[in-house]
């Protein structure tokens, strides 16, 4: 085990959407570096047990909590079961996301209201519930997990959505500062099983990265526990850009010398 292996030692930590892919890898991470962690799931009851399973055999603590984040009153509520069971969050990830590309003029009412719930309503909710608390206490951290999407003009409500994160993570920043710092990690297509079914565009996608692969659920957790650790005590309101070089602004390259 690393000599960091306790550097997060009874903390208590909150990751949404924690059932599966990158949220169970934060989840996982931080258990391993001795944190007292919440899996936070919506419909994946199995999923959920599976990973709290998981962690307790390796002598770590984890609680699953149930919440719809397209609910008001759940998200919460949410907070306020897991102060009940656990104690102050004092690290909130905002990783829970769905995402929708229908085309603005065909997106229905009831789809945009779900994105916007989820991916934006409920981290402002959650911080919110949180934020006084890590403030009396002194410390706390925020991180909430962006897309790509919401640095280019393509992905509908979900990029928009991402695209307003972004924004609520700077206006966090000040108004939590000094005692908690909130930042924002924002990854392109995460390399996963579902990507892999997705075979024309994992292709497409790794075309189009300079570093030629996508980012692996690891690489993004290893992130976030960097920012929430005191390496980064002096970082806030800042977005940090997991995408390979992929959203860098490109000019095309013009051969001027060549003869017609």
């Amino acid at each position: 085990m690393s000599a960091d292996a306790d550097r997060f030692d009874g903390k208590v930590v909150l990751v949404t959407g924690s059932s599966s892919g990158t949220g169970a890898c934060i989840a996982l991470s931080f258990a391993k570096l001795g944190s007292r962690v919440a899996i936070h799931y919506r419909s994946d009851l199995a999923g959920a047990q599976r990973l709290v399973g998981a962690i307790m055999r390796e002598n770590h603590e984890a609680v699953a909590f149930r919440a719809d984040l397209c609910d008001s009153a759940q998200t919460r509520q949410l907070a306020a079961d897991i102060a009940m069971r656990l104690g102050p969050v004092d690290i909130l990830v905002n990783n829970a996301g769905p995402f929708v590309g229908t085309p603005l003029l065909e997106l229905k009412d009831a789809a945009w209201d779900a994105v916007m719930a989820a991916n934006l309503r409920a981290p402002f909710q959650l911080a919110q519930e949180l934020g006084p608390g890590m403030i009396r206490k002194g410390w706390g951290r925020i991180v909430n997990l962006g897309a790509t999407s919401g640095l280019v003009r393509n992905h509908s409500v979900y990029g928009l959505a991402k695209a307003g994160l972004i924004h609520l993570t700077e206006s966090l920043a000040l108004e939590l500062a000094p005692q908690v710092t909130v930042n924002a990690v924002i990854p392109s297509q995460i390399a996963s099983a579902r990507t892999d079914e997705l075979v024309e565009y994992k292709q497409a996608a790794i075309a189009g990265t300079p570093l030629g692969r996508l980012v692996t659920e690891q690489e993004i957790a290893n992130v976030v526990i960097r920012i929430c650790g005191p390496e980064f005590d002096f970082m806030t309101g800042r977005s940090i850009v997991l995408d390979g070089g992929r959203a860098l602004p490109r000019f095309p390259r013009l051969d001027l010398g060549a003869e017609g």
